[in-house]
């Protein structure tokens, strides 16, 4: 996603996003041929190819297109219609695979293509070097920029606790229940609360330093994460959840902001792009170890290891943020000063 969004840099955003989605479109198509291992392996490429070219990219044309006042706000309506795009995807999905793989594969396809056309259409042309800044110069100025790759590697913390949602979470309502349709409960209430609390939310982080609230979030998830998996009841997993999902919704608009406003206003997607670096690494590492961690839990007579060592993480990205916080003269001014 740094090369995405140093490409979205220089060429414009528009095309970059409108590009990205008929891309994700192409490889969901692809799906549908899927007679083979390395049909599905490619179609995944195709389609991971088309979310690198949108994912920053949508962030930095947003950034672009709001002023600093309404950028959380902003945000937090983005995540209100994305979580109201999963609730409506999971009903209209059950339906269509439980009738026809192929022809789910063929709709998702189609309506990012459709996504892609519509946003050439009615997307503002955003060019934001005027004057192009030579590869070299953009990845040198990301990469030395000293506070922001201290806030990526802190934020590596936030997507290893976030992947657990896809991973520890469901085995552990699954184990607590013994019926695998409680996952879907669990994205039930996730999605629900986004939608319905999300934006007071974000509206009370904007009022607070912007590293503490990603303090206050890390707290939360950790705290909430421990709860739900020394859970003994479906009553206190879903309070475990609740406030797992409270920290997400601090967190990720705080998150947001800082990156917009640290970003070089000639390279918001290329930091944009590099911030998804800490997502790459922390899901990855979260992906890769936390199977292992529940598998060994549970052989030592230690189910609870993945929820202490989830704790653990939210304490030290807490303890990481700290110096960065006061290296960051304000992080609620337009304009962010860091020292390098």
């Amino acid at each position: 996603m740094t090369l995405t969004g140093m490409i979205s840099d220089r060429v414009g955003y528009r095309l970059t996003i409108s590009l990205g989605f008929v891309l994700r479109g192409i490889g969901f198509s692809m799906f549908a041929l899927g007679t083979s291992p390395l049909v599905i392996f490619v179609s995944a490429i195709v389609a991971g190819i088309g979310g690198s070219l949108f994912e920053p990219t949508s962030d930095a044309a947003l950034t672009t297109l709001t002023n600093a006042q309404s950028r959380s706000r902003t945000y937090a309506v983005k995540k209100v219609t994305d979580n109201l795009g999963i609730v409506v995807s999971a009903l209209l999905g059950s339906i269509l695979v439980s009738a026809s793989f192929h022809l789910l594969s063929l709709i998702s396809g189609a309506l990012f293509v459709i996504a892609g056309i519509l946003t050439y259409i009615r997307l503002p042309s955003i060019r934001i070097q005027v004057k192009p800044v030579a590869w070299g110069n953009m990845w040198r100025t990301v990469t030395r920029d000293k506070p922001f790759v201290h806030y990526v590697a802190v934020m590596i913390g936030y997507f290893f606790l976030f992947m657990q949602l896809y991973l520890a979470i469901p085995a552990r309502i699954v184990d607590l229940t013994q019926q695998a349709s409680s996952v879907s409960f669990v994205f039930l209430v996730l999605s629900i609360m986004m939608i319905v609390f999300q934006v007071p939310v974000s509206m009370l982080v904007t009022r607070i330093n912007a590293i503490r609230a990603i303090q206050a979030g890390f707290a939360l998830l950790g705290t909430g994460l421990l709860l739900l998996g020394n859970a003994g009841h479906v009553a206190v997993f879903v309070a475990g959840i609740a406030l797992f999902t409270i920290g997400m919704m601090t967190i990720e608009p705080a998150s947001f902001d800082l990156t917009a406003r640290l970003a070089r206003p000639d390279m918001t997607a290329t930091y944009f792009g590099f911030y998804y670096l800490a997502m790459a690494i922390g899901g990855g590492i979260s992906q890769g170890t936390g199977g292992l961690l529940i598998q060994i839990g549970s052989s030592s007579g230690l189910p609870g290891l993945i929820w202490w060592i989830s704790a653990l993480v939210s304490l030290l990205a807490i303890a990481g943020a700290e110096p960065l916080r006061k290296s960051l003269i304000s992080c609620r001014s337009d304009n962010v000063t860091t020292k390098h």
